[in-house]
């Protein structure tokens, strides 16, 4: 059958036509693909990208997002109801904190560092916070009297281990928060910067330790205590009780290489978080209120400037099935799977739960226009 030459002259625009979309569609992709974006300072609101390959995860518990740390030695899971398990929750990271870092805020670094290394503080520590910088601790060890006398005092024990004449109950029950700096390098908007946080711990001798536990679950009253200082105080006098070196216990919290160590894990999570879009990079956004058999529900519609389109698909194109976070004012209220390349300029996150959450974000992103 012969095709008439009009037919032809249709095939062929048709062709041309869907080659001349296709390539301009496959150029776009191919230019946002090879840009270059500047990295992003958290702001109120924040879209964020996890590297789940530095072991760290997002989960969904009590419809909220959270950053938990996904290694062996945690064994938090989610649930069937999209949840995590308690032990997941213990091991979570702090999200407003570690966008406060982001931002070069050095007070926060002390706060994120501990929490990291789950040295934060608890029940444990105790009721008077004696605090002492390691400025001071190291004029006190390296020969200056009067901070030598203060901090045996409040000790309760000289510097060499030997035990004093009379116990000091306060100085048994407080000892010391010792407080010294940690260094961490933090990328914060494309640049590298080492910032210092102050980070604390209790610290108290063992021979008072000691005393201690065998004082718990008993009515004790001064004499009783005063007996136990006693024969705990000559053990170690007589050599049956290991003395301990308070100058070298203290050194060793102030060292270098203590302070490396507890720099490891927040460089770690820094580095795995990237702050995708901002609310500079959003128009606006709405949300709207449904009825669903689990309660009401709200889906979430952000309507991206062009940069922010670009940022998202060029952070989507090798993703798909990993997950974001979107954060308002520190806290993580929802955390969608990416299920494609966001190339639209309209993003839709559904089902979340709390619309006091959901509003403030729509309230926030829409402020931001209208200044």
């Amino acid at each position: 059958m012969k095709v008439r030459s009009s037919t032809k002259i249709a095939i062929g625009f048709v062709i041309i036509a869907g080659g001349t979309i296709y390539g301009y569609q496959f150029a776009m992709r191919q230019a946002i693909m090879s840009q270059n974006f500047t990295p992003l300072v958290p702001g109120r609101v924040n879209i964020v990208g996890i590297n789940t390959g530095a072991g760290y995860k997002i989960l969904v518990a009590n419809q909220m997002a959270q950053l938990v740390q996904a290694s062996d030695s945690f064994h938090g899971v989610e649930t069937d109801s999209g949840g995590a398990t308690e032990g997941a929750i213990k091991k979570r990271v702090p999200i407003k904190e570690m966008l406060e870092v982001l931002q070069g805020n050095e007070k926060a670094l002390g706060p994120f560092i501990m929490k990291v290394n789950d040295r934060d503080e608890n029940d444990s520590w105790p009721p008077t916070r004696v605090v002492w910088p390691a400025e001071r601790l190291l004029k006190a060890i390296n020969g200056d009297k009067a901070e030598e006398a203060k901090l045996v005092h409040d000790l309760n024990i000289n510097l060499d281990g030997t035990p004093l004449a009379v116990l000091d109950r306060d100085s048994m029950e407080n000892g010391i928060i010792i407080d010294y700096p940690v260094a961490v390098t933090v990328d914060s908007g494309g640049k590298k910067r080492k910032l210092i946080g102050r980070v604390q711990e209790p610290f108290k001798a063992d021979l008072l330790t000691t005393i201690e536990r065998k004082l718990t679950d008993q009515r004790v009253n001064n004499d009783m205590i005063a007996g136990y200082y006693a024969e705990e105080s000559q053990a170690v006098l007589d050599g049956k009780s290991r003395r301990q070196d308070i100058r070298k216990a203290i050194m060793a919290r102030l060292a270098p290489t203590n302070a490396q160590e507890l720099a490891t894990a927040p460089e770690k999570v820094l580095k795995s978080a990237e702050v995708v879009v901002n609310e500079n990079q959003i128009d606006s956004a709405s949300y709207r209120n449904y009825d669903t058999t689990n309660g009401k529900m709200n889906d979430l519609t952000v309507e991206m400037t062009d940069e922010g389109r670009k940022r998202l698909w060029k952070f989507s194109e090798d993703r798909v099935g990993t997950q974001l976070m979107l954060i308002v004012n520190g806290i993580p209220i929802a955390a969608p799977r990416i299920s494609h390349e966001l190339a639209q300029g309209e993003i839709t996150i559904t089902q979340m739960g709390d619309e006091t959450l959901v509003k403030e974000a729509v309230d926030a992103l829409n402020q931001k226009k209208k200044g």
